[in-house]
């Protein structure tokens, strides 16, 4: 009679992990892709936890890295995630392009972060509404955003 016991107990074992593993495989809660292409406002939070140009260079980074890390890993929508990832390094060859000339123009550090519905530049300056105009003009007619959707900050 014990060895029936085992038997038993081994088989009840086997049938629950079997169980367990096929629920766990096969019920996952469907993960939702869409959110993770949607970029992120930068204006939340990384503005004001940045305390110089380079954390918020670095937080821009990570953001990225994130973001194109995530859409490599998508199965369903590859072509919607490689027409991201191509816009997200158009971003990062436009921010190049805009940090250089800036930085140039205005013998000051620069950063810059493009985003879909805006553009935010930060520029290691006193406040001056002279040169907040001019980086609103020149954003908008070099990357054809709209005036209203140019963010410059002075830190």
């Amino acid at each position: 009679m014990y060895v029936i016991k085992k038997e038993w107990l081994v088989t009840l074992g086997v049938i629950l992990a079997v169980t367990l593993a096929v629920f766990f495989i096969f019920n996952r809660p469907e993960q939702k892709y869409t959110t993770t292409l949607k970029p992120v406002n930068v204006t939340d939070n990384t503005l004001n936890t940045a305390k110089s140009l380079g954390e918020f260079r670095l937080m821009r980074e990570k953001n990225r890295s994130y973001l194109i890390e995530s859409l490599k890993e998508i199965g369903t929508n590859r072509k919607e995630a490689e027409v991201r990832i191509l816009k997200i390094l158009d971003f990062k060859e436009k921010e190049n392009f805009l940090e250089e000339t800036l930085k140039a123009r205005y013998d000051t550090d620069v950063v810059a972060y493009l985003q879909d519905n805006q553009a935010v530049v930060i520029l290691k300056k006193p406040e001056d509404d002279k040169i907040r105009l001019e980086v609103r003009e020149f954003v908008a007619q070099n990357l054809s955003y709209p005036v209203n959707k140019v963010l410059v900050i002075f830190k």
